[in-house]
């Protein structure tokens, strides 16, 4: 025979007559909770219910059950009986409640059942009394004593007056039956306080590192009324999830139900916390559970894992606003935490073999015998599984300049994993509403979106891309006489700087400043001339949109770098239009992301003074104290020239490069005793065309490119660096137009650099990817031109730096 003992949590009301109430505060909760128990294991006690048309029993059998005197009283089914009903009378409690637990213990041998089960009601008369609820027996335990206990309160509506518990005995083995020893009943009102959190309470999860993955709402424990922590914190790296359901589908108001959970297991059960780190209502509303967060060593239903619980709220299929909240918080969680949602990982069994349990468990598949969550839902959860892989955004690249009327406007999205990707492109166009694509890219492949083809009636619209794999993002922009292509910005930040800008003559310098934040953002800017004086703009930005800064209308004819420091992480771009016929859209123009980092070296891959290329190194000099700066110039032959160079503070210096070494081409180092920064500009056709960009902050064993073309008299280089002091051995592999691959290597001597005309290789490309590999680290850019640049009717080009790997 085997010993079941059980505890259930039932906000049970306090029965009359022989049971026992005793109402208490539960403790060191802020907000006042408080508990009725009552009691039935003797034999006075369980005679006190009615037995047929009597009031009570008037011996010890009724009904095909026993009232033993074994242990001061127990309930079993009477000689030769098969099942039998015992329902207690209907009791009054001492106060309203709104939830129940109870703990019991019963020995139920094999080839017998007992099933528990209680109800409330706001009167004794039948119509007021709800409906029968399961007393279900999980694998929780009460600290006391060691007994058996559901995982949950039973909730009830509040303001519930009576209750009314039953117990169904049945056995199919001969001279075999169940024995319920004893009941406690707990009746919980967790109602004073609030009902419901203000949104301004649901808070950013204070919890892990930075993610891409959005940071879900909380409300805290402080604002449901939690229990005050009392135990210490002890920490963990979790290595799974285990999802539950907890209440019912019925539950209105979640902080009175919270409250009384909060109370059933710290007071009723002796626990030191709830065991769930975190709690999902059926509005989709996260509650913090266990003091300490995520990391919070929580061993109860976790079957000897290191788990994060997360209990939702409800005992059938979550509502959709639920699910949708739920996979927000399992792809967070997954992120901050690495718990791959498709993943599994091992679990030392009781008995030391390790089994492999999925990263996102059930607690039915993680305890067999517990009955949560719900049959449907657990049907769903590979499904589920898929849906937060996807929704974990691994990749996003944000463009602040985006422009469907005066240009025509492309993003391409390269996916260079083992696997497919899941990619939205949301285009945050002015006016609204915003526009929102998906699209799946396979591994290894290329998508494109023609903005023109989804509208092209305005000139503001920033973009984001994200996406569920290391995806790689371009944008491409035409002017008709001038192009530019390049990555957009993976992090935004709080400090831009920019070395290029320029209001002189027929330029024009537009600063783009996007705020992906959902509140407004204020800017400060400070614009640094070539004479070491300054200026100084304040801009603001509302939220999800872009502000374009136009600098002539603050700083006229002047030459500048410029420093933006904001209140909220922000993303910044510049676009300068230039040349003859700027004011008509037949000039010039190039866009490039500021600088969100200072560094002391930079390195271009890309540079020429031969004509007809007008070539330019700009540092700009945020310090208060002059920098020291040396800059050197790389030969494809391996000869070097160097020049040194003093800038004061707060001052752009612009290096006339055709000056220093002309009719050369060259790759450039810039090197400095103080943090600076550096960007790198070519103009030609009459400064009719021209692209400016910075460098990179450090040489890198894997660069990768998602935009290219050959098509249509388009050219295309790629410009290779090779830094170090060691020879440098390189394959380049190309993505073409059609899906195949293509395979070029190379030497580089140390202290080189290196032209490869990708549209000589491969002419006719619509579209071409590459990925360069070097056994030496080694910076690499990409120029893309319309037509031959010394050509008359040559359409412009673009350089842009690859975006970098680290080695693996």
């Amino acid at each position: 025979m085997r010993r079941v003992l059980l505890v259930l949590a039932l906000a049970m009301l306090a029965a009359s007559g022989a049971l026992q109430r005793v109402p208490s505060l539960a403790a060191q909760s802020s907000v006042p909770v408080q508990i009725g128990k009552l009691t039935m294991s003797k034999v006075a006690e369980w005679r006190a219910s009615p037995c047929g048309a009597q009031p009570a029993w008037a011996t010890d059998t009724c009904n095909g059950l026993l009232v033993s005197n074994n242990a001061d009283g127990e309930l079993r089914l009477a000689e030769g009986a098969k099942q039998a009903v015992y329902t207690s009378a209907i009791s009054s409690t001492a106060f309203l409640y709104n939830a129940v637990g109870a703990t019991w213990q019963a020995d139920v041998p094999q080839g017998t059942s007992l099933t528990l089960e209680v109800r409330g009601g706001t009167s004794p008369k039948e119509e007021d009394l709800t409906p029968w609820q399961p007393l279900v027996a999980g694998d929780a335990q009460s600290q006391d004593d060691g007994a058996a206990a559901l995982e949950s309160t039973r909730p009830f509506p509040g303001g519930m007056a009576v209750l009314q518990f039953r117990a169904t005995l049945s056995s199919t083995a001969a001279n075999a039956t169940p024995v319920l020893q004893g009941i406690t009943l707990s009746y919980i009102d967790g109602t004073a306080g609030p009902g419901r959190v203000a949104d301004q309470q649901r808070v950013p999860a204070p919890y892990g590192p930075a993610t891409l993955t959005s940071v879900p709402r909380v409300v805290q424990r402080d604002s449901w009324g939690a229990p005050t922590a009392t135990a210490p914190v002890v920490r963990q790296h979790p290595k799974g999830i285990i999802l539950h359901q907890i209440g019912s589908d019925d539950v209105v108001s979640t902080l009175p139900f919270l409250r009384a959970l909060a109370a059933y297991d710290t007071e009723v059960l002796g626990w030191e916390d709830v065991p769930f780190h975190f709690i999902v209502d059926r509005e989709g509303i996260i509650y913090m559970g266990r003091n300490g967060g995520p990391t919070a060593v929580g061993d109860r239903f976790a079957g000897g894992d290191a788990a994060i619980q997360v209990a939702l709220i409800g005992n059938t299929l979550p509502s959709d606003t639920q699910r949708s909240t739920l996979v927000s918080l399992l792809s967070w969680l997954g992120q901050a935490y690495d718990i791959a949602p498709l993943g599994t990982h091992a679990v030392a069994a009781s008995d030391g073999k390790l089994t492999n349990r999925p990263n996102i468990a059930s607690h039915a598949e993680v305890i067999p015998t517990a009955l949560d969550p719900a049959t449907d839902f657990r049907a769903q959860l590979d499904q589920l599984r898929t849906t937060v892989d996807q929704s974990t955004v691994r990749a996003r690249w944000y463009f602040a300049e985006g422009n469907a009327f005066n240009f025509s406007e492309r993003l391409t999205v390269l996916n260079p994993s083992d696997a497919s990707a899941s990619v939205r492109y949301t285009l945050l166009r002015q006016p609204g509403p915003a526009v929102v694509r998906d699209d799946t890219v396979a591994a290894g492949a290329r998508s494109n979106l023609i903005v023109n083809d989804l509208f092209n009636d305005t000139s503001d619209v920033p973009a984001i891309i994200e996406s569920n794999a290391p995806v790689l993002a371009e944008r491409f922009m035409n002017f008709g006489s001038d192009l530019s292509s390049g990555l957009g910005v993976r992090q935004p930040s709080r400090v831009w700087y920019f070395a290029e800008g320029s209001t002189e003559g027929d330029q024009k310098t537009y600063l783009l400043l996007f705020n992906p934040q959902s509140t407004k953002v204020q800017t400060a800017i400070t614009y640094m001339k070539s004479d070491g004086t300054t200026a100084r703009q304040s801009v603001e930005i509302a939220p999800l949109q872009r502000t374009v800064v136009t600098v002539s209308d603050v700083l006229p004819a002047t030459s500048f770098g410029a420093q933006i420091v904001a209140t909220e992480p922000i993303v910044a771009e510049r676009t300068m239009i230039f040349g003859p016929g700027s004011t008509s859209n037949t000039g010039g123009f190039h866009t490039a992301p500021g600088m969100a980092m200072l560094s002391r070296q930079w390195y271009f891959a890309e540079g020429t003074t031969q004509s007809p290329f007008t070539m330019s190194i700009l540092v700009l000099n945020p310090n208060g104290q002059a920098s020291n700066v040396k800059v050197t110039f790389l030969t494809d032959s391996g000869t070097s020239l160097e020049r040194n160079y003093a800038i004061p503070p707060l001052t752009k210096l612009a290096i006339p490069v055709n000056e220093v070494v002309p009719e050369l081409g060259i790759a450039t180092t810039v090197t400095s005793d103080r943090p600076v920064a550096v960007e790198r500009a070519l103009y030609w056709n009459g400064a009719r065309a021209g692209t400016a960009s910075p460098g990179a902050v450090a040489p890198a064993y894997t660069w990768r490119f998602a935009d290219g073309r050959t098509a249509d008299g388009f050219q295309e280089y790629l410009l290779l660096s090779n830094p170090s002091a060691n020879q440098a051995r390189i394959t380049v592999e190309f993505i073409l137009a059609d899906g195949t691959r293509a395979t070029q290597t190379l030497l580089m001597s140390k202290g080189s650099r290196y032209t490869m005309a990708v549209h000589q290789l491969y002419p006719g490309q619509v579209a071409i990817a590459a990925t360069v590999r070097s056994t030496q680290p080694i910076v690499v850019e990409r120029s893309l031109y319309a037509g031959a640049p010394s050509a008359a009717d040559s359409k412009g080009g673009s350089t842009a730096l690859g975006i970098a790997e680290e080695q693996p």
